[in-house]
């Protein structure tokens, strides 16, 4: 139940939706967030599931997983938008404005270090990964 509580804390979907589940792979490496809508309206059915990726939980890939409300309205059935995504996407708006920063910021090496949260050795080449470790090694030693 705690991380199920905790995911709902974080990614704050509003009141109408709820983390239901949050099972996880180890084999791939990868973290689905069961998401259910509770809110008010009057609910005709469920599309069928969808899945979008969204940013990375520590290591694991992360996916939104959730069965979008329809509603009944005139005659037409209207299939709710998430408020993660836009209504036709199949990666959350978090994960996309991370790819655009990635994106942007990888043509400058210090911008990236910044943006992983990291130093990086501007004498090293751009496969090289962060020194971090290695210097948090060195004070420890």
């Amino acid at each position: 139940m705690f991380t199920e509580q905790f995911f709902d804390l974080l990614l704050d979907f509003g009141d109408e939706w709820i983390v239901r589940e949050v099972p996880t792979n180890l084999e791939t490496n990868e973290v689905d967030i069961q998401v259910e809508y509770f809110g008010d309206a009057k609910i005709y059915d469920y599309a069928p599931p969808r899945r979008w990726r969204h940013l990375e939980t520590m290591q694991f890939k992360t996916f939104i997983n959730c069965r979008l409300p329809r509603l009944k309205s005139g005659g037409k059935v209207k299939t709710f938008a998430p408020p993660w995504a836009d209504k036709h996407e199949r990666h959350s708006y978090l994960f996309e404005s991370a790819v655009i920063d990635l994106l942007l910021a990888t043509k400058n090496q210090t911008q990236r270090a910044g943006l992983m949260r990291c130093r990086c050795n501007a004498r090293q080449s751009d496969t090289t990964p962060c020194d971090e470790a290695r210097d948090g090694a060195q004070t420890k030693g």
